[in-house]
């Protein structure tokens, strides 16, 4: 009996070394000897989880070689990579320790192996076949291939990816690398996005509309970004987040990270006010970096006061985020750039057109929603001085006798007992100029109500309260950038390094005053969406007015009832009466002599 298990024992080997030797001879070739040749069969490569337009390269990095001298276990690295995988590495990557107690398990390729091998790689790389996010490569060796993958989306970044085609497995004593790499594999990558936001907590008209704001409105930011997977492929990665602001002024120590959890401060980060740019600066340190192996979300917040003077029509500011992040193990000192934007507006009554500069169309000039003009009595024009307005049509637009000195209140109520006020807490006031225009400048969109305080001498205070609205229109464009090293250019340079940037933001599409219900101007902006700079363009703008008249009578100002006025009256009638009642005596004294 035990005769027959040994001839059936030996039997079942011969069939399982006949079987094995099928599969390697399937072709016709010869197997290899113990000392290194490689025997050749098909077995494709395959790295999927890739996007369009993406392109790969495959690089052999470990060979079999058999039992020769200065090898582990039939395998060994290829110049330029065995001087990161020496004998002994390569031997923790693939055999671990298995005599050690407890056990040392094989570690494969680390992510710190990862990385240097990468910034070996040379012209050695094979280009692989994709189509349809896989990356093929129809190999015939055997041995273990680094894969670097490159993006057509600059915001992606791929880690290397590591894949093998085995020898004999499990015979001959070899090591079967498909058990820790097989064939295929997934590309790990990471997309990296960045947004900013902006919510106007102190919006006194609750047009959620955050972009539209009032001089000493608080306006809260958020700024989302993704933090790669870096790993430890990167030996110093980089990730850097500037915010730039205008019109606004950082409120100090409000700046807070909300995410991720673990991120310590002055430890794993560094954030700096920069005065130079009225933001802050936040850079991770290398060693923070390092740490993260999955993509992950950084938050940033903070708040930050309206400033600007606004002395225009429209007072558009523009407020930048943008980071510096490393995106290719083999170069970490050229960092690829990301941006966003938010604009916020506020809003005149009869001011500059547009700041100096922004426009070469209607730079200084002014806009007409509101005039003033006296008249006499029978409401003829006092003057033959004729002012017209510098946006809208000079032949219809036009007015008679423009009144200076009519001194104006903005309310929030339409019984004008509550004045619109300033950041300083203070009633705002406008005086009506030479030209007859007032200038109510820093407004955020929204209803207000305007009366006259106090006529010009000669002429009776017209006390009607005049309901005004600033309706503003936002619309969401796309904007591509180019940063040239130093700069955001709108033309994409033809000479050097520049990073291209697409992003999303909000324009001003127009804006629209009424007065006591009727359209008095609206201003409509072209915002091109071809490649372009983000910001509202005037040159191309359909500008309608048709200048509200607010008309003061020549003649006497009588006193206002109440206060002085009133008792003024009665001082002066009080005198009369006993006047009256003196003379009345007097007479009747001398009726009686």
């Amino acid at each position: 009996m035990k005769h027959l298990k040994r001839i059936v024992a030996l039997l079942l080997a011969a069939i399982m070394i006949l079987a094995m030797g099928a599969g390697v001879f399937a072709d016709g070739d010869t197997p290899a000897d113990n000392n290194g040749s490689t025997p050749a069969y098909d077995h494709p490569l395959t790295v999927t989880g890739l996007k369009k337009d993406d392109t790969a390269k495959f690089y052999k990095i470990v060979e079999w070689v058999g039992e020769a001298e200065g090898n582990v276990a039939g395998w060994k690295a290829i110049d330029p990579y065995s001087t990161v995988l020496t004998p002994e590495v390569l031997k923790a990557v693939l055999l671990g320790d298995k005599t050690a107690d407890p056990v040392v398990e094989p570690t494969g390729i680390t992510s710190a192996l990862a990385g240097a091998l990468a910034k070996l790689a040379g012209e050695d790389g094979k280009d692989g076949t994709v189509a349809e996010g896989t990356a093929t490569y129809d190999n015939e060796d055997s041995g273990m291939w680094m894969v670097l993958v490159t993006p057509a989306d600059a915001n992606t970044i791929y880690n290397p990816v590591f894949v093998s085609a085995d020898y004999m497995k499990e015979v001959g004593g070899t090591v079967a690398i498909g058990g820790l790499y097989s064939g295929d594999a997934v590309a790990k990558s990471s997309t990296v996005d960045l947004s900013k936001t902006a919510e106007t907590t102190e919006d006194a008209w609750d047009d959620n509309k955050p972009n539209t704001t009032a001089v000493g409105d608080e306006v809260t930011f958020t700024v989302t970004a993704t933090i790669p997977a870096y790993g430890e492929v990167y030996e110093k990665p980089h990730f850097k987040v500037t915010d730039t602001l205008t019109g606004l002024e950082l409120v100090t120590g409000s700046v807070t990270i909300v995410a991720p959890e673990g991120l310590k401060d002055h430890t794993d980060y560094e954030l700096a006010d920069n005065e130079d740019l009225d933001g802050f600066t936040l850079t991770l340190t290398h060693s923070y970096l390092k740490t993260v192996k999955a993509p992950t979300t950084l938050t940033i917040t903070y708040k930050a006061i309206v400033t600007q003077e606004a002395v225009y029509a429209i007072n558009e500011e523009n407020n930048e985020v943008k980071i510096e992040y490393s995106h290719d193990p083999l170069n970490e000192d050229d960092y690829d750039v990301k941006k966003d934007t938010t604009q916020h507006y506020t809003f005149s009554l009869d001011a500059e057109g547009i700041a100096a500069g922004e426009s070469t169309v209607i730079k200084g000039k002014k806009t007409s929603e509101v005039v003033k003009i006296g008249v006499d009595a029978a409401g003829n024009p006092i003057t033959e001085i004729v002012e017209t307005s510098m946006i809208g049509d000079p032949e219809v637009d036009k007015w008679e006798s423009p009144l200076a000195g009519a001194v104006f209140g903005l309310f929030t109520d339409a019984a004008c007992e509550n004045p619109y006020l300033d950041k300083n807490g203070s009633a705002v006031t406008a005086e009506t100029g030479a030209d007859g225009r007032m200038n109510f400048a820093g407004l955020d969109a929204g209803t207000y109500y305007l009366k006259e305080i106090s006529a010009p001498a000669g002429f009776v205070t017209n006390s009607q309260a005049h309901k005004v609205e600033i309706i503003a229109e936002v619309e969401t464009v796309t904007v591509t950038e180019w940063w040239n090293g130093t700069e955001w250019v709108s033309e994409k340079p033809t000479e050097g390094t520049v990073k291209e940037v697409t992003y999303e933001t909000e324009i001003l599409k127009s804006y629209t005053v009424k007065i006591d219900d009727k359209e008095i101007a609206k201003y409509t902006f072209t915002n091109n969406t071809e490649p372009t700079s983000p910001e509202i363009q005037w040159e191309e703008a359909e500008l309608i007015e048709h200048p509200y008249q607010l008309v003061n009578t020549q003649g006497l100002e009588l006193p206002s009832t109440g206060g002085m006025g009133t008792t003024i009256l009665y001082i002066v009638g009080g005198i009369l009466v006993l006047g009256a009642a003196v003379l009345l005596i007097v007479r009747r004294r001398m009726n009686v002599i």
